[in-house]
């Protein structure tokens, strides 16, 4: 169908966003499948299928791919896993009669915390409903925010962003840094508030009085410090800004404001858009799941010492890496190089030491060195002995350390 869809992921609500639709929709994240069929439904669809008593819910399926739960409904035993897979079919096929066709459509999903394992189960699920794998990203809340506000005038982030999302039990602060140097960046980075609260007490009066002070006071520790040329506000606590006037008064202080509830799933479907059309980010995107410095390595070739890039700055640690095969000259190490986008005057050195490899003749040991990361903070490196053909055969020996991206 030729959509661009951002879909955002959490356990209590998702956000869906279409770019041929005017409105994004935001249901609760639950799936109920009928006791007696092979047939689902989702969001407030799934509650009345489960209030009339024909279906059975489940709930909280983020935690359930995290912890690769499992749910029984009937005799049928389903993995996580399946469940969200039978949730983005019903999604992604809408109301339609007729099966639709995904292949061609660009999804992005965005997620509060980026883990490889569950960012893995997603885009699996994601195929399992129908779309194509080539065109499935997975990103954080944070690179999220980052696309949603570089979607917007310029003049929204020609200085310091904000940003707060307000759900049940959450309120987040995000913030965003646009520097316009040699090589352009922008900084994200998110903070949780210990003053969430339970969204129930918005429905009573002096509940509402308790969470505009507390609202307040997370404004006044957050802003006061820098300025800002906008302040955005997400989440379904937001949906009625007249309950929290205090706070209000004070964000809308000399700052422009903006609300949009399903900030997360529009700032997704934009990054599916500049997937479908090729087209390269403006800004470089430092976020958690960015990778936020230059990684190489030093090898010498005729004579001549050079760099060999593992990983840039900016891009996806989920999908970054490199694997080299080379011979070690007149060494028993590899020098690595880390340079900061932030600071790049503060570059690092590291030595990884091979000397536990066995000892041969000079350019006589070739290796295999496998680079990926763990987060966006830290790249792992296995280099594994090959040795020199049948004179030399390698041992299989294989040394594996971190290295840390963080000063």
């Amino acid at each position: 169908m030729n959509r661009n869809i951002g879909i955002s992921l959490d356990d209590e609500y998702t956000g869906f966003t279409v770019d041929e639709e005017t409105e994004s929709s935001y249901f609760p994240t639950v799936i109920a499948r009928d006791r007696q069929a092979e047939r689902w439904t989702i969001g407030e669809d799934a509650y009345k299928e489960t209030l009339s008593g024909h279906g059975v819910i489940v709930d909280k399926l983020v935690s359930l791919i995290r912890k690769d739960g499992t749910a029984t409904i009937g005799d049928v035993r389903y993995e996580a896993v399946d469940l969200l897979a039978h949730f983005f079919h019903v999604l992604l096929q809408g109301a339609s009669t007729d099966p639709v066709e995904l292949s061609t459509d660009y999804i992005v999903v965005s997620i509060r915390k980026p883990e490889r394992r569950v960012m893995e189960h997603i885009r699996e699920a994601l195929v399992r409903a129908g779309a194509e794998p080539k065109n499935i990203e997975i990103q954080s809340y944070m690179e999220s925010f980052s696309h949603f506000v570089l979607g917007q005038d310029k003049t929204l982030y020609n200085r310091m962003v904000g940003m707060y999302e307000l759900s049940n039990q959450v309120l987040t602060y995000y913030e965003m840094r646009v520097s316009r140097g040699t090589r352009k960046f922008v900084l994200v980075a998110s903070e949780e508030e210990e003053e969430a609260f339970n969204l129930d007490i918005l429905k009573s009066a002096s509940g509402q009085k308790i969470a505009d002070r507390l609202l307040r006071t997370v404004a006044e520790r957050t802003l006061s410090k820098n300025s800002f040329s906008a302040v955005f506000l997400s989440g379904r606590g937001f949906q009625d800004t007249s309950l929290v006037p205090d706070f209000m008064n004070f964000v809308c202080t000399r700052r422009r404001v903006l609300i949009e509830p399903a900030l997360f799933s529009v700032g997704a479907m934009f990054y599916a858009g500049m997937l479908r059309e090729g087209r390269e980010e403006e800004y470089t995107i430092l976020c958690d799941t960015r990778v936020s410095s230059d990684v190489s390595f030093r090898v010498s070739l005729k004579e001549k010492e050079r760099s060999v890039p593992i990983v840039k700055a900016g891009s996806s640690w989920t999908s970054a890496g490199a694997v080299y095969e080379f011979i070690l000259d007149d060494q028993d190490y590899i020098d690595f190089e880390v340079s900061s986008l932030i600071d790049p005057k503060r570059s690092r050195r590291l030595r990884m030491v091979l000397s536990d490899f066995p000892k041969r003749e000079n350019r006589t040991t070739r290796v295999s060195m496998d680079a990926s990361f763990r987060d966006a903070k830290t790249l792992i490196v296995s280099v594994t002995d090959l040795g020199f053909g049948d004179l030399f055969p390698g041992s299989g020996a294989q040394i594996t350390e971190q290295i840390s991206l963080e000063d």
